[in-house]
């Protein structure tokens, strides 16, 4: 049996920034992240647009504009002292039609109540900032949203949580709950003080195993990119639509990498 003080399921982005932030707080405890494939990051945590979003979309009782606000300032700043590539483009949020200026005002509140900056332009300011860019009567200006390289990211956590003392098994899967803190795995059993469940699309699944999630599931998407040919800086800012804020989707945008390539989409697959 295996026995550690912290033991996480997962070792996605989220999975290694607890695994590496518990080691910190706790230094004297033994920390193990459980990775499934053979390496960490492989699916959702390296496979997404990079953005690094200003907080603005999420309403203030939210935990997500609280850890959106903070994250973007705190990721900001790690990549920066990792010397990490950063592309500090900001966004465009772009109106089609006068039904959509509600929307614009809607986010502006958000913004003030987030306590994230966000600017109203006029069309000819948001021409100035991207050329191309076409909105309808007016536009918003995002100047802390960036973007990153997610594979690098995850890359440079992970070792950053090796090398503080972090333990890291993959190729081990998790199977089933055995007790209250034991669980049996692909490589035997395992027991902690503490189960942390950041398996990513399958969190709502061991969840259930003990106790949880009983009334929740997660309802996976598929979203496909397509680059474009265009050559590198051809666009000077990441352009958005204004989102419908009753569903769960940004809508389909152009996004800058830390490359400086452009990105078009995603799609919504189920």
């Amino acid at each position: 049996m295996n026995t550690v003080d912290f033991l996480l399921i997962g070792g996605g982005i989220i999975g290694i920034s607890i695994a590496r932030e518990l080691k910190s707080r706790h230094p004297d405890s033994s920390v193990c992240i459980l990775e499934k494939e053979h390496q960490c990051g492989l699916h959702a945590s390296s496979r997404n647009s990079g953005v690094l979003h200003a907080g603005f979309y999420y309403t203030a009782d939210s935990f997500k504009a609280r850890f959106t606000r903070e994250g973007n300032q705190r990721l900001t700043e790690y990549c920066e002292a990792k010397k990490i590539k950063l592309k500090k483009c900001g966004k465009l949020v772009v109106a089609q039609n006068e039904s959509e200026l509600v929307w614009l005002d809607e986010l502006m509140i958000r913004a003030k109540n987030n306590g994230v900056p966000l600017k109203s332009i006029s069309v000819e300011e948001s021409r100035t900032i991207e050329p191309r860019a076409k909105t309808y009567q007016r536009a918003l200006f995002s100047p802390t949203t960036s973007s990153v390289n997610p594979i690098e990211l995850v890359k440079s956590l992970l070792s950053d949580a090796i090398q503080e003392g972090v333990q890291l098994k993959t190729n081990v899967q998790y199977m089933h709950r055995l007790g209250e803190r034991s669980i049996k795995t692909s490589d035997g059993i395992f027991e902690a003080k503490y189960l942390i469940n950041v398996a990513g699309l399958y969190a709502d699944k061991i969840g259930k195993d003990f106790g949880f999630s009983k009334d929740h599931r997660i309802l996976p998407f598929k979203g496909l990119y397509l680059y474009s040919e265009e050559p590198p800086s051809a666009l000077k800012t990441h352009i958005y639509p204004v989102p419908d804020l009753t569903n769960p989707f940004l809508g389909v945008h152009f996004t800058i990498t830390a490359d400086n390539r452009i990105k078009i989409g995603p799609t919504a697959i189920p």
